[in-house]
């Protein structure tokens, strides 16, 4: 049995947005859930993920995709997270998220549209088809 902690679409304003992965994990802590962070699959959300489970008490587990050192994503950032070969990514000790954004990253790496078509419920969340 899995429990997920589900936030309301619409009720945070942007400039709160940068406390809410902790708010989140606050809540979740004190109902004995663990936080699993969404990466939706770039370097600069692997590394903004890597920051939230370093400050989080109730982290349990980081989605993760092989392949930020292989083209296009290794063309995007410097100094992106390394898998240690053990099931771990390394934390950097860099300044901000560990990351900094190469010059003419979006140039270099133009975004490819997809169509991408899924059921989803009323609330936005994605439907298990």
């Amino acid at each position: 049995m899995y429990t997920y902690l589900r936030r309301p679409i619409g009720v945070q304003v942007i400039e709160e947005r940068r406390a809410l992965p902790r708010q989140l994990a606050t809540r979740a802590e004190a109902h004995h859930v663990g936080v699993v962070p969404h990466n939706p699959l770039s370097p600069v959300s692997t590394a903004s993920c890597l920051q939230i489970a370093a400050c989080i008490p109730n982290f349990a587990l980081q989605e993760y995709l092989t392949g930020e050192d292989v083209f296009p994503k290794i063309d995007m950032v410097d100094n992106p997270a390394e898998h240690d070969g053990n099931g771990y990514l390394m934390m950097s000790d860099h300044p901000g998220i560990g990351i900094k954004l190469k010059l003419g990253a979006r140039e270099n790496t133009p975004m490819t549209p997809r169509e991408v078509i899924t059921r989803l419920h009323a609330d936005g969340s994605v439907m298990d088809q």
